[in-house]
């Protein structure tokens, strides 16, 4: 993994602020939509991957369309992470969700 690359995470209530932060967050910057997790009953969390100067972008664009839409849980850029960290986003069940979200863009 190169060490201009970031990984940003942001974490809400509900499927409705999530979606409106996904788009916001591809929208804004050259990101890569890398993971959509249910991490307990309501909420969620999604995974973006870019630059960092992209990541950051994106991550803030991600916290006020969740936040005009619902409840912002956290959130958090992770800089140059290490390359076992950035692999757990790399499995089987994120491909899917990439070409989930390569169509919603129009790129499949």
């Amino acid at each position: 993994m190169s060490s201009d690359i970031a990984i940003g995470i942001v974490e809400t209530r509900g499927v409705v602020a999530l979606s409106a932060g996904i788009e916001a967050m591809i929208k804004t910057a050259d990101v890569r939509c890398v993971g959509v997790e249910r991490v307990t009953s309501g909420y969620l969390a999604v995974a973006v991957r870019g630059t960092l100067a992209a990541v950051r972008q994106a991550v803030a664009a991600g916290e006020a369309a969740i936040r005009a839409h619902g409840d912002l849980r956290s959130s958090q850029v992770y800089p140059k992470p290490h390359p076992t960290t950035a692999a757990l986003l790399d499995n089987p069940d994120t491909a899917r969700i990439r070409e989930v979200m390569a169509g919603l863009r129009g790129e499949g």
